[in-house]
């Protein structure tokens, strides 16, 4: 399983690893369910996810990100005993909130990226 963290809004994704020939794809697909879940308009949706297969991805070096990235890997394991849906997990680690950020919660800082959406409540499949 792969957990990928947005360094600007917190966004995580989450997604099989496996098969590895198939990552970006895997990727490009959570990452377009994160964003639907939010209810992010359609084109922004494909554009986004389009990007994942294109641009070029970097090994993490940041230690505060790490950190996050270890904080958010043992939140996963807490839902995935709880849930087997990728998404579902998914959707629950981006409204955990994370200390000195404003928007803290993941959901919020995705949503002030476009502020002329609406601030409705995210898909929820708690």
């Amino acid at each position: 399983m792969v957990i990928a963290l947005n360094e600007r809004t917190y966004l995580t994704v989450v997604f099989p690893l496996e098969p590895r020939r198939e990552f970006r794809s895997h990727f490009a697909r959570a990452l377009a369910d994160a964003l639907a879940d939010m209810r992010l308009p359609g084109e922004i949706v494909r554009s986004e996810s389009a990007a994942v297969e294109f641009e070029p991805l970097a090994r993490l070096t940041n230690r505060r990100m790490a950190g996050t990235l270890n904080d958010l890997e043992f939140f996963c394991g807490i839902e995935l005993s709880y849930h087997d849906n990728l998404r579902t997990v998914q959707l629950n680690l981006n409204e955990f909130p994370h200390a000195n950020r404003d928007p803290c919660v993941p959901i919020d800082a995705v949503r002030s990226l476009y502020v002329a959406m609406p601030a409705g409540p995210p898909f929820s499949v708690h």
